[in-house]
């Protein structure tokens, strides 16, 4: 038996390797979760405001509705589809988010 043992033992060395890597093995997969919701959030607020802003001409401008036309916006393909519900004008955008599920945001303007 060692009296004068200054280093780690084998086993001390393989048990601390294991928490390290249950520990990386765990936050990894949530960073990148959040990530991936962190870009879906994102999208969804900035198109939000691109649809207010298209729908304004419509509210204030009298254009004709129905009308519907697509754009490439930060490389998402967005299709906005405005016609009249009752005394509003409804305005939504469709697209394909970050997960690659299908997302639609409506919002509507007294007009």
């Amino acid at each position: 038996m060692l009296l004068n043992s200054k280093g780690f033992t084998l086993v001390e060395v393989i048990l601390a390797s294991s928490m390290i890597m249950v520990i990386i093995m765990t936050i990894v997969p949530m960073g990148s979760l959040l990530e991936r919701e962190k870009a879906v959030l994102s999208e969804r607020r900035i198109l939000s405001l691109k649809l207010h802003d298209e729908l304004q001409p419509f509210l204030w401008n009298d254009q004709p509705l129905p009308a519907r036309y697509s754009s490439k916006f930060n490389f998402i393909d967005v299709h906005f589809h405005f016609t009249f519900d009752g005394d509003y004008v409804k305005g939504c955008v469709s697209w394909k988010n970050a997960r690659g599920k299908s997302e639609t945001i409506c919002l509507y303007g007294y007009k």
